[in-house]
C-alpha cells in the first residue's frame, strides 16, 4: 500500500452509540461499561457524513442496547440523508414506546429472540423481557415493518431451533441463526449443534450464512494465513469518539477522531492494516460481525457461502413472504400455540 491512500474502500461502519443496556445477557458484558458517555449527536453527524465520503455503505448503530440513546431516531435520519443502509439489534424492551418515531429509518431492524419459552428466554436475557418482544413484533408488523428475529445459538438453545423456525415461518419473517462467538474456537459450537443448524438453511425464513460454520471448522482465523480484514471492511468507533484498532473486542489502540481520511494516512492506522488477522489474538478468532464484511474481501468458498446465503435472505425477506398468507394471530398467541404443541 502507498503511504497516505487507502487500498480498500471499508463497507461498514460499526458505531457503538451507547455502551448503556438494559438487559445482563448471559453472553454479554458490555454493559459494565456503562461509565463511557454516549455519543453525541453532532459527532455522529461528521462521523457519518466522513464514513460515507470514505466509500462506507452500511452503519450498525449498535451498543449496549442503541435504543436507550435518546438522539437515535435523528442519527438515524442523518444516515438516510446520506443514503447509507442502517442496521439495528434490539432486546425490545424499549421499542414499544419508541416505534413511531424509529418506524421507515431503519434498513435491518433486528429482534433478539433467543427461545419461545419466555422463562428460557428471560434467563438468557437477564430480565423479563419476552413479552417485550413479542408485542414489538405486532408493533412493528402493524407499521409496515419487517423486523428479522436475530437467535443467537447455544448449546442450551439449540433445542429451541424448530419452535423459532416455524414461527417465524408463520409470521413470514427472517429468523437469522448466527452460533454464538467467541474470540476463540476454545468456546465454540460443537459440530454436532452446527450440523443441526445447517439443516434448517434451505428452510423458508431462516438464515444460516454457513460461511461462518466453514470458518469454525477451518480452526477459525488463521495468523498465518489470515481471513480477517477487519481494518480493510470495517470501521468501529466509540461511543466518545475513539477509532478502535483493529476492533471493538481487541482494541489496543484507540485514536480520537477529528478527521477519518487523516486518521488513515497515520502510522498506526497503517501498521494495523498491515499486520490485520496477524496479531497473536487473532489466531482462531471467528466473531461474526467482522468476518461477515471480510468475506468480501477474498473470491474463495467462504464468499461463495456468504453470498449464497445473502441471496437466499433477500429473496425470502422481499419477494417469498408475498406468496406466504398472513396469519393474522398475535405473537404471543402464536408463540404459545407452538410451545405447547412441541411439549405434546
Amino acid at each position: 500500500m502507498k503511504k497516505g491512500n487507502r487500498k480498500i474502500a471499508p463497507i461498514l461502519l460499526h458505531y457503538y452509540i451507547t455502551y448503556r443496556c438494559n438487559c445482563r445477557c448471559v453472553f454479554c458484558d458490555i454493559w459494565k461499561q456503562s461509565n463511557v458517555p454516549d455519543a453525541k449527536l453532532t459527532t455522529t453527524r461528521s462521523n457519518l457524513s466522513q464514513a460515507k465520503k470514505c466509500g462506507v455503505k452500511f452503519v450498525d448503530f449498535t451498543g449496549g442496547e442503541p435504543l436507550c440513546h435518546a438522539a437515535l431516531p435523528e442519527m438515524l435520519q442523518c444516515a438516510k440523508n446520506q443514503k447509507l443502509l442502517t442496521s439495528i439489534t434490539t432486546n425490545c424492551l424499549l421499542y414499544p414506546k419508541r416505534a413511531k418515531e424509529l418506524s421507515g429509518l431503519i434498513t435491518f431492524l433486528h429482534f433478539s429472540l433467543d427461545a419461545l419459552d419466555p422463562n428460557l428466554h428471560n434467563h438468557i436475557r437477564g430480565r423479563d423481557v419476552f413479552d417485550a418482544v413479542m408485542h414489538s413484533i405486532d408493533i412493528a408488523l402493524s407499521l409496515g415493518e419487517k423486523p428479522d428475529l436475530l437467535f443467537t445459538v447455544t448449546e442450551d438453545t439449540i433445542d429451541q431451533l424448530a419452535l423459532l423456525a416455524e414461527f417465524a415461518k408463520k409470521l413470514r419473517l427472517m429468523l437469522i441463526v448466527n452460533p454464538v462467538f467467541s474470540h476463540s474456537t476454545s468456546h465454540s459450537l460443537a459440530n454436532t449443534a452446527l450440523k443441526q443448524i445447517e439443516h434448517y438453511s434451505s428452510i423458508p425464513f431462516v438464515y444460516v450464512n454457513k460461511a461462518f460454520h466453514m470458518l469454525r471448522r477451518q480452526g477459525g482465523n488463521s495468523t498465518a494465513l489470515p481471513r480477517c480484514r477487519v481494518m480493510d471492511s470495517t470501521i468501529v468507533i466509540s461511543p466518545d469518539n475513539k477509532l478502535l484498532l483493529p476492533c471493538y473486542h481487541f482494541a489496543r489502540e484507540n485514536l480520537s477522531v477529528t478527521s477519518l481520511k487523516s486518521l488513515f494516512e497515520t502510522e498506526k492506522w497503517q501498521y494495523y492494516q498491515h499486520y490485520q488477522g496477524r496479531f497473536d489474538f487473532c489466531q482462531g478468532c471467528h466473531l461474526n460481525c467482522y468476518f461477515d464484511p471480510s468475506f468480501n474481501y477474498r473470491f474463495d468458498k467462504l464468499f461463495l457461502s456468504s453470498l449464497a446465503a445473502k441471496t437466499k435472505y433477500v429473496w425470502e425477506k422481499h419477494v417469498l413472504r408475498r406468496f406466504y398468507p398472513k396469519t393474522g394471530i398475535k405473537a404471543d398467541n402464536l408463540a404459545n400455540s407452538i410451545l405447547k404443541k412441541h411439549q405434546n
